[in-house]
């Protein structure tokens, strides 16, 4: 009969607060580092960027294919901030996360582009 692991139980509240203190954090960090996808972060579901960021991301993709996912991880310019975060988050938070921060910014960026777009009444 094969062993049945019991789930993980929920995180606490403190917990939740701490994870996401930590995650802020870490996104402040890219933000002011100019950094949309964080380094290691699997975008392969084609959910990226638009228009001119997305030639920009997808350059820095292709560089970063070239390095293994552990050595993007090392170049990541706010390591200090996501050691916080990735150790205060579950996996699965921290890829959920990563991704709705590189979707939001695809949001914002499609609708600027649609506001430059616009016709001038």
């Amino acid at each position: 009969m094969a062993a049945t692991s019991e789930p993980a139980p929920a995180p606490t509240r403190n917990e939740r607060k701490a994870c996401w203190s930590h995650r802020d954090s870490y996104f402040a960090c890219l933000t002011q580092k100019g950094v949309t996808i964080p380094p290691g972060t699997d975008m392969s579901d084609g959910r990226g960027p638009i228009g001119k960021a997305a030639k920009e991301e997808q350059e820095r993709l292709d560089r970063e294919r070239k390095l293994s996912v552990e050595e993007a991880r090392k170049q990541d310019p706010c390591l200090a901030e996501r050691q916080g975060y990735e150790t205060n988050c579950a996996r699965s938070w921290v890829d959920y996360f990563n991704k709705r921060r590189v979707l939001e910014e695809r949001q914002r960026m499609m609708y600027q582009q649609a506001d430059m777009n616009r016709p001038k009444s």
